[in-house]
């Protein structure tokens, strides 16, 4: 339900479409493609292209493979976006993973996802702004003296223009989002110039090296998170004037966009340097802008940087507090998390994040957590895949705006893939995985102590 200044009440999915309900406070229709592209892009271009080529190139040897393995990740990550395009439009409320699993799986499931999914937010705005931080100490050596207390300044920076309004944070956003990507454009034209400088010998591909298994899957789990983040704009699918046209259309578009940067940035990195210069240099960013521009190489690889981190922070800071707020409108946290102020903010899921957040960069804890999320964010896009097939064999007169395409084919394949890539996971880090299931069992007992406290009846209040 919309009202003249576009405001949206929150809405719940029902037989015959969307059914608003009453709620402490309202978000803000507003969001539209260019958002969506914005979120999308700013949440997968971050630290990861900035690292991964190098660690990649040490791991597969073999440029044609290693842009081989790029362009597979895109196609990863296309057949999952396909089967969250159709959940998104179907149920447009703002979110994310979270509102699809507990639908269709009830409070454990939707709980654990809701959960993971957080954590997973609140420890990558913690290392983002420790990256920003590090980036930062490379152009103002006096940084590199208190980058804890650089951390917490840039979070609490982005975390109060976003509490602000949902205006202020999408402005941010947009901007800081085309930043980056200019920036990576420009670096493949810088890489270009170099490659045509050089001698034909010395970008010739080397000869064949023997690759192994495990190598292969490093590589690729590196890639899949780079791309991780694809998923941003449904964060915001309540807040979407058109969610069922723009949702679908931003996660592609993303998609397309940030998969031809990565592709264009691995081409040129691979042809300045070749696959054993790539691998021998940990940034190897700024060892082909040395080589183009001179001293000044190491500035302007820093200030690129420093968008790209503060971009991905941006969305992420952003979409985490959503998430408690759909956990609250359902029961499962106190009822405070979902009153959202006059700019469209939910502050107190606002505040519970940057404390948590700024508590975990302050004490750099954030590093066993997120081996712990690695394996846990893979099993919840598995169940989100099978939340996709609950709905659609028990919610087949539910209206979707946009339907899957190729189904059941495409679904089936993208959760067959995502099995496989899970169980190779847990093969490397088995204890990582028993860590995560110890963790998801304990949500068990505590969604059902909130569903008892939310079917307790209130006391009758004085007239």
């Amino acid at each position: 339900m919309v009202d003249g200044a576009g405001r949206v009440g929150p809405a719940v999915a029902t037989h015959d479409g969307v059914t608003p309900k009453p709620a402490r406070g309202e978000l803000l229709r507003i969001l539209g493609v260019s958002f969506g592209i914005a979120t999308a892009v700013g949440g997968m271009i971050g630290v990861g292209i900035l690292r991964a080529p190098s660690v990649i190139a040490a791991e597969v040897p073999d440029a044609r493979i290693i842009v081989l393995l790029w362009v597979l990740g895109a196609i990863f990550v296309a057949i999952q976006a396909n089967v969250v395009s159709e959940l998104a439009t179907a149920l447009p409320r703002s979110g994310g993973p979270y509102i699809y699993v507990r639908h269709a799986l009830g409070d454990i499931g939707g709980l654990a996802v809701g959960w993971t999914d957080w954590m997973a937010f609140v420890c990558g705005i913690a290392a983002l702004s420790v990256g920003f931080a590090d980036f930062l100490a490379l152009i103002w050596p006096p940084a590199a003296h208190a980058l804890p207390l650089t951390a917490v300044l840039v979070q609490t920076v982005i975390f109060a223009l976003n509490a602000i309004g949902l205006r202020q944070g999408t402005i941010v956003q947009q901007l800081t989002s085309l930043l980056k990507a200019v920036a990576l454009l420009a670096f493949c034209v810088a890489a270009a110039m170099l490659t045509s400088r050089a001698h034909p010998a010395a970008v010739a591909p080397p000869p064949p090296s023997h690759i192994g298994w495990f190598g292969l899957v490093a590589a690729f789990q590196l890639i899949a998170g780079a791309y991780s983040g694809w998923n941003q704009p449904t964060y915001f699918t309540e807040e979407n004037r058109e969610p069922g046209r723009s949702i679908p259309r931003a996660m592609g578009i993303g998609l397309i966009l940030t998969a031809a940067l990565y592709i264009a940035v691995n081409v040129a990195l691979l042809a300045a340097l070749g696959a054993k210069g790539t691998a021998q240099s940990a940034l190897p960013f700024t060892t082909v802008l040395t080589q183009v521009g001179g001293a000044g190489a190491g500035f302007v690889f820093a200030i690129c940087a420093m968008f790209s981190v503060a971009s991905c922070a941006n969305a992420g800071i952003m979409a985490a507090p959503r998430i408690l707020l759909a956990l609250s409108r359902d029961g499962l946290l106190p009822k405070m998390f979902q009153t959202v102020n006059k700019g469209g903010s939910p502050y107190f899921s606002f505040a519970l994040t940057a404390v948590v957040s700024i508590a975990l960069t302050s004490t750099g804890s954030f590093d066993l957590v997120f081996g712990l999320l690695a394996t846990l964010n893979a099993a919840c896009i598995i169940l989100v895949i099978v939340a996709y097939f609950v709905m659609r064999r028990r919610d087949a007169e539910l209206h979707r705006p946009f339907r899957a395409i190729a189904h059941p084919w495409l679904p089936a394949l993208a959760l067959i893939s995502n099995l496989v890539f899970f169980a190779l996971f847990l093969n490397a880090n088995w204890l990582g995985g028993l860590y995560a299931a110890i963790m998801w069992i304990l949500c068990v007992p505590f969604a059902l102590v909130a569903r008892r406290v939310a079917r307790r009846p209130q006391a009758p209040t004085a007239s």
